[in-house]
């Protein structure tokens, strides 16, 4: 047999198998599963599911619920950008407590307060209202607050007013069933002598002082009793006292009333002469002592 036709048997190679990709990670997926023996942990609270770190902060732990946290979270969120107040303490200064009152409303100045006050019940005077906005300006009200204080106590001033006219009223009434029992049919005399004295010598003021049981002076029977004797006294001499003198019954009042009203620069025709007021309560006593003759 020649050399080209001769075989030689070679001992026989191992032949090596490459994997693919797919099949080396589905074996690593297969070991990993096989070699897990443990199933996952289930968290029983939602505080479980953050960070130990923040669970243990004081701002997490007082929450209970996460729509809790959640809420807070959105209103803290809102307020970013909005202008705060510090709250005042026993150490703050009166600078800070003034720096909370300008932040609450409070006007630069007590003139800058726009207050009304008016009330077809009791006089109020500006200048008491002008006291008052320089109080509110340093109590640190702002203008709805001075507002509101001054409204409530010029509803009490009118319904203190109010009460005081009822009272007076039933007080008359009372008086005048007094008297109307005493005098019987005398009455509507003895009353216009006592009112023409009493008017003739005393001041308005004076017939309206408050007496003991809540009663005005000019409306207590014993006094309207006491001034109708004076007058019965008074007549039997034919004197009748008006103001600071006696004057007998030949008194020319209508020349008197005339003087008065027709001087139109005097105090009568005047409102804002400070004798006005009295001048023309001593038109109005002329003309109850001229009707009483």
């Amino acid at each position: 047999m020649s050399e080209q036709t001769q075989i030689t048997e070679q001992p026989a190679s191992p032949v090596e198998t490459t994997k693919t990709p797919t099949e080396t990670k589905q074996e690593t997926t297969t070991q990993n599963i096989s070699a897990t023996t443990e199933q996952p942990k289930v968290a029983t609270s939602w505080k479980e599911t953050i960070s130990e770190e923040f669970r243990n902060d004081p701002n997490i732990a007082k929450f209970t619920e996460i729509d809790a946290l959640a809420k807070s979270y959105i209103n803290a969120t809102r307020m970013i950008g909005t202008d705060k107040v510090a709250v005042p303490n026993q150490n703050s200064t009166e600078d800070h407590w003034n720096e909370v009152y300008d932040k609450l409303g409070r006007p630069e100045s007590a003139e800058k307060y726009k207050l009304e006050a008016k009330s077809e019940v009791v006089p109020i005077e500006e200048t008491a209202v002008k006291q008052f906005a320089e109080n509110a300006h340093k109590l640190g009200l702002n203008n709805k607050q001075a507002q509101g204080i001054l409204e409530f106590y010029k509803n009490s001033m009118e319904q203190t007013a109010k009460q005081t006219q009822i009272d007076a009223e039933t007080a008359q009434a009372q008086a005048q069933q007094v008297l109307r029992q005493e005098w019987g049919k005398s009455y509507d005399a003895n009353i216009q002598k006592a009112a023409s004295l009493a008017k003739a010598n005393m001041k308005a003021e004076v017939l309206d002082l408050p007496m003991k049981d809540g009663s005005r002076l000019g409306d207590n029977p014993d006094v309207i009793k006491g001034f109708a004797k004076i007058a019965d006294m008074l007549s039997e001499d034919k004197i009748i006292s008006t103001e600071s003198e006696n004057v007998n019954q030949g008194r020319d009042y209508d020349a008197e009333i005339s003087q008065i009203i027709n001087d139109k620069t005097g105090p009568y025709w005047n409102n804002t002469h400070p004798d006005h007021a009295k001048i023309v309560q001593q038109v109005l006593t002329l003309r109850e002592m001229q009707n009483a003759k």
